[in-house]
């Protein structure tokens, strides 16, 4: 079974209800961060959980695509930092699974994660669907209440954490 942390991180990549229609913004203009780059294994929680892996690759100076989980379970996303209100963050797009591209209905699926590094560990925390909710339809109504939330504290939760995965 898997934990809390697991099922976090694959919330992330669109296993559960957090999914947006409309991106925050499509512009992507920041560079990418290197220091992110490469192959993470989830940190378990109680050491019985599998040890699933995620792959950051650079797509573009201001895109990567992430790879989660590797292995027959696989997805796809284009992801790109994004700065709504100075606030520093990453939009996620699924772009497929290890069956191909998304269906018709699938498409458009949006995500915002926050990260941070720090001690050699990836964090990311999701975008809180309870502050920002995820029926707003439109990247201008969901930058408003974005924007209107960027103080809160709880504006990225559950958090789930990675280590690098050395050769």
């Amino acid at each position: 079974m898997k934990s809390k942390t697991a099922l976090l991180i694959g919330a992330v990549l669109f296993f559960c209800g957090c999914e947006y229609e409309a991106p925050l913004t499509e512009d992507h203009t920041i560079p990418v961060d290197s220091s992110v780059l490469g192959l993470w294994e989830i940190v378990p929680e109680d050491g019985n959980e599998k040890k699933e892996r995620m792959m950051i690759l650079k797509f573009s100076a201001t895109e990567y695509i992430i790879h989660y989980p590797v292995g027959e379970d696989a997805m796809y996303f284009r992801a790109y930092p994004i700065k709504p209100g100075g606030v520093s963050c990453v939009q996620l797009q699924a772009i497929g699974t290890h069956e191909g591209p998304p269906s018709e209905g699938e498409k458009n699926l949006y995500h915002v994660a926050s990260y941070r590094l720090e001690n050699e560990k990836l964090e990311i925390r999701l975008l809180n669907e309870e502050l920002v909710d995820d029926e707003l339809k439109t990247s201008e109504t969901l930058t408003h209440s974005f924007l209107k939330q960027r103080q809160n504290k709880k504006l990225f939760v559950n958090p789930g954490t990675f280590r690098r995965v050395e050769k």
